[in-house]
């Protein structure tokens, strides 16, 4: 009998994993698929709390700079499979203007910040636990990076997946960026 309960319960708990899943992800997001199409489309605003230190960032508050929005998890591999590559990156554009800003998604906090110590991440990271924004740029699943411009627009390349080895590489997507 005890094992027909614990069995019933991860149903229970996978459904409602899901349906929070699905409502985090259904925002009428279709960010990812204008710029996929080639569009430079608006990005959506957003406020979040950092996953690390107190306070929050805005994305308004990075207006006048490149910003490599990178959605990632903890319990993601190929999050982990490209944190390096990004890394490096972040520290080679950074005289640039260029600014990277990690989104974690849907995860717990002691998690996030344990990954972000583990792999000596460089730059900011913001918590969306609920998924709420993720959902807005059309997020998939993780990873996937975004290329938003001095003026606030998102211009394609969408990478999904890691960035390495991605058809739209990183460079790329800064370069074009920069250049918007």
């Amino acid at each position: 009998m005890r094992i027909i309960r614990v069995a019933t319960a991860s149903v229970v708990v996978a459904l409602l994993a899901l349906l929070v899943w699905d409502v985090a992800h259904s925002h009428g997001g279709k960010v990812a698929k204008d710029v996929d199409k080639g569009e430079v489309v608006a990005a959506p605003a957003f406020k979040l709390p950092r996953v690390q230190g107190k306070g929050t960032i805005s994305l308004a508050s990075l207006r006048g700079k490149v910003v490599v929005l990178d959605f990632w998890a903890s319990d993601c591999v190929p999050c982990k499979q490209e944190q390096r590559d990004l890394d490096s990156a972040a520290k080679k554009w950074a005289s640039k203007g260029v600014v990277f800003l990690g989104v974690d998604e849907i995860d717990l906090h002691a998690p996030a910040v344990s990954y972000i110590h583990h792999y000596g991440v460089p730059y900011e990271s913001v918590d969306d636990g609920a998924g709420t924004i993720a959902g807005k740029y059309g997020v998939t699943g993780t990873p996937e990076t975004f290329f938003i411009d001095r003026q606030g627009k998102v211009v394609p390349p969408h990478i999904v997946g890691p960035v390495q080895g991605s058809p739209g590489s990183l460079d790329a997507g800064i370069d074009r960026a920069l250049k918007t």
